[in-house]
C-alpha cells in the first residue's frame, strides 16, 4: 500500500494557516524518526499545500540510518516560508478581475475565479510537477494523496501519486492520474468555495473511469445511485475545496491504517449577537451545519481511538495541552493559544511572527500528542525537545505579532497590490 509502516498523515485544511501548523508537526514527526517511514500523507487544502511540497521534493530529501531526514529546512520548510510570506490572494481574486485579457473566462464564470488560477500561482512552487513525476510508494516513501469534493456527486475525489496512481471518487468511477499536474491537486483541494470558483478538471485523453479505485480494489457502484452515467474521458469535473466534504482528510485511508491527525480547522464560537436579516441569518446557519457536521466527525474519531478499534492519535489547534497530561510537556501558555486559534485562514501574506507561532504551536502539539497517544508508531523515543523559532517564546512578543491575526485585510491588501507592494 505505501512505505514500511501501517501509519497515516492526515493534514486538514485551513489555508496558510493550517500550512503553516502543519509544518511545525512534520517537523516533530521527522524527529521522532516517523516521516520517513509514513505509509501515507493524506491532505486537504491549506494541508495540501504542504503536501504538494513534501511530493515534489521528496526525491531530493537525505534520510539518515535513523529515518531523519536532514535536509529539512532547506527543501521543505524554507520554501513553504517563503511561500505563505506572499499574498497569493489578492493577486488572483483582484487582479485577475481587473485585467480585461480575463474578462472573456470570467463571464463565463459569472466573474468568479476559478481554481485554475490559483493553480498557475502553484506552478513554480512544484516545479511543473505532474503526479506521475512523483516517485511511487515503497521503502522510506509514503503514497501522497490530494483531497477535493466532486461537485457533481458531493463525494471525496482523491488524487494519488505516482506512475499507477489514479484519481476518482466512489460515485463517479477512477481512472489514471498520472498526466495530472500537481498544481492542478493542491488547486482543486484549495479551493475555498467563498473565494474561487471550482476546478475544471479535464480527464486526459485515452483514460477511461472503471471501477478500480486507487487502492487497486474493485468497488461496486453504488445500489442507490446507480443511474447515474459514468463520465467521458475529455468530459470536464468540476472540484472543490476538499474541506466541503471532509476537512480532515481522512476518507481516503480510513480503516487502511493507523491515523495521525494534524487538525488546524477553525474552532467554532458562540457570536454575542447575530442578525435575524436573511443573510447574516443564513451565514450562521451554514457555520453552524458545518462546524457540527466537522465536529461529529472528530469526535467519531476520538471515539474509535479511546475504544481502541481504531490507533492513532488526534491534535488540533485549540487541543488543549494540559490533557495530555504530561508532566514535561512544553508549549505556549493559554493566552496565546487562543489568540493562535483566531488567526485567519486565508492566502494573504503572514507575517514572521506568525509563521514562527503557528510553526512552534504545531510542533508543541505534535510533540504532546504522539508521546501520550501514540508511543508505539515512533522509533526515535529520545528525540530532544527542540523549538522551531526559540525566540518566539517570548509571551508578550508572540502577543503583540498576533494582535491583528484574525483580521483578512482585504482593503490593504488590494492597496499594496496597486502599488506593486504585496
Amino acid at each position: 500500500m505505501g512505505s514500511d509502516t501501517s501509519a497515516a498523515l492526515c493534514l486538514s485544511g485551513g489555508g496558510f494557516r493550517a500550512t503553516l501548523f502543519h509544518l511545525g508537526s512534520i517537523r516533530r514527526l521527522n524527529e521522532f524518526g516517523l516521516l520517513a517511514h509514513l505509509g501515507v500523507i493524506s491532505s486537504v487544502s491549506g494541508g495540501s499545500i504542504l503536501n504538494g511540497i513534501l511530493a515534489t521534493r521528496w526525491q531530493r530529501l537525505k534520510i539518515d540510518k535513523a529515518g531523519i531526514i536532514t535536509n529539512f529546512d532547506e527543501e521543505i520548510a524554507q520554501p513553504i516560508r517563503e511561500f505563505c510570506g506572499t499574498d497569493v490572494r489578492t493577486s488572483i481574486l483582484f487582479g485577475t478581475r481587473i485585467n480585461p485579457k480575463n474578462w472573456g473566462k470570467l463571464l463565463c464564470d459569472y466573474f468568479s475565479v476559478s481554481a485554475s488560477y490559483l493553480a498557475e500561482s502553484y506552478q513554480s512552487l512544484y516545479q511543473g510537477r505532474r503526479l506521475s513525476d512523483v516517485p511511487s510508494p515503497g521503502n522510506q516513501t509514503p503514497r501522497f494523496v490530494f483531497c477535493a469534493t466532486n461537485v457533481r456527486t458531493g463525494a471525496c475525489w482523491h488524487f494519488h501519486s505516482g506512475a499507477q496512481g489514479r484519481m476518482g471518487d466512489f460515485y463517479t468511477g477512477y481512472c489514471d492520474s498520472g498526466e495530472i499536474r500537481v498544481c492542478d491537486a493542491v488547486a482543486a483541494s484549495s479551493a475555498f468555495p467563498i473565494g474561487f470558483g471550482g476546478l475544471r478538471l479535464k480527464v486526459p485523453d485515452g483514460c477511461s473511469f472503471t471501477r478500480i479505485d486507487p487502492w487497486g480494489i474493485e468497488r461496486p457502484a453504488s445500489e442507490k445511485r446507480k443511474d447515474e452515467y459514468s463520465p467521458k474521458a475529455d468530459e470536464r469535473q468540476i472540484l472543490t475545496d476538499g474541506g466541503v466534504y471532509d476537512n480532515l482528510g481522512v476518507e481516503p485511508v480510513w480503516g487502511k491504517y493507523s491515523l495521525l491527525v494534524s487538525d488546524a480547522g477553525s474552532p467554532f464560537y458562540s457570536v454575542k449577537k447575530n442578525s435575524q436579516f436573511v443573510i447574516p441569518r443564513l451565514r450562521r446557519a451554514l457555520e453552524i451545519s458545518m462546524a457540527q457536521v466537522g465536529a461529529l466527525r472528530k469526535r467519531w474519531l476520538v471515539d474509535q481511538f479511546v475504544s481502541g478499534r481504531q490507533s492513532g492519535a488526534l491534535w488540533s489547534i485549540n487541543t488543549i495541552l494540559e490533557d495530555y497530561r504530561l508532566p514535561d510537556s512544553q508549549g505556549y501558555p493559554s493566552a496565546i493559544r487562543r489568540l493562535l486559534q483566531g488567526i485567519r485562514t486565508d492566502l494573504n501574506r503572514f507575517s514572521d511572527g506568525e509563521i514562527a507561532a503557528l510553526e512552534n504551536h504545531g510542533y508543541s502539539l505534535t510533540d504532546a500528542a504522539i508521546r501520550s497517544r501514540a508511543r508505539n508508531l515512533y522509533p526515535n523515543a529520545a528525540a530532544p525537545f527542540h523549538w522551531p523559532f526559540s525566540a518566539w517564546r517570548e509571551e508578550s512578543k508572540v502577543s503583540e505579532a498576533l494582535a491583528c491575526s484574525d483580521q483578512r485585510r482585504l482593503l490593504l491588501g488590494i492597496g499594496k497590490y496597486i502599488v506593486g507592494k504585496s
